[in-house]
């Protein structure tokens, strides 16, 4: 009887591990494919999820998110993508939360937050290469401008623990249908943390 009261409770604790939390289970039932999210289930999303993989193919991400903080109005966040050939890179930065639908830029120099590594070995990157790295990002920020981006549902996958988004960006709250992303959204840490940045 305790060897199968064993194997029951291990089992439970097996399927919790690999079972998305109550909230995002709960909008994941909300929402059909198409519908827009409010933005505080999206939040929650950020929340708790390992990371953002924003054009995935074969394990690669064309960049991602990894959310660090995420309160009521905003939300503290590490991108990552290749920067060149040779080099990935990542930083922070930070969004607001705005109309209840929207997370929007907020203009924050995030450059001195700029760390890179070699894309052949993983090695850290510093010292007189690092810093000519960020005045060369430096030179290109003034072509930036503040957007904002809400986000529609697109599907879920309980056994890959994934839930997939469709991004729309607006410049000038102008909804800029070519740069509609789609999003998979990684919930176990290990697939999260194998993904590969693509040049």
């Amino acid at each position: 009887m305790k060897i199968s009261l064993a194997a029951v409770l291990l089992l439970l604790a097996t399927s919790a591990a690999l079972g998305y939390d109550g909230r995002t289970q709960g909008i994941i039932d909300q929402y059909k494919p198409g519908k827009l999210i409010r933005i505080a289930d999206v939040g929650h999303l950020m929340g708790a999820s390992e990371r953002w993989c924003y054009r995935e193919e074969a394990g690669t991400c064309a960049w991602s998110d990894i959310y660090l903080n995420v309160g009521k109005s905003q939300a503290e966040f590490e991108i990552g993508n290749a920067w060149n050939e040779d080099v990935d890179i990542a930083f922070t930065d930070r969004g607001t939360f705005r109309d209840g639908r929207y997370i929007c830029e907020t203009g924050d120099d995030w450059v001195p937050s700029v760390r890179a590594t070699k894309r052949s070995d993983g090695s850290v990157i510093g010292g007189r290469e690092l810093a000519a790295l960020k005045a060369e990002i430096l030179g290109l920020r003034d072509q930036d401008t503040q957007d904002c981006f809400d986000y529609l549902f697109v599907s879920a996958d309980a056994a890959n623990q994934t839930v997939t988004l469709k991004q729309r960006q607006y410049v000038d709250d102008t909804h800029d249908t070519s740069r509609d992303t789609e999003v998979t959204i990684h919930f176990d840490q290990a697939t999260a943390e194998a993904l590969t940045y693509r040049w």
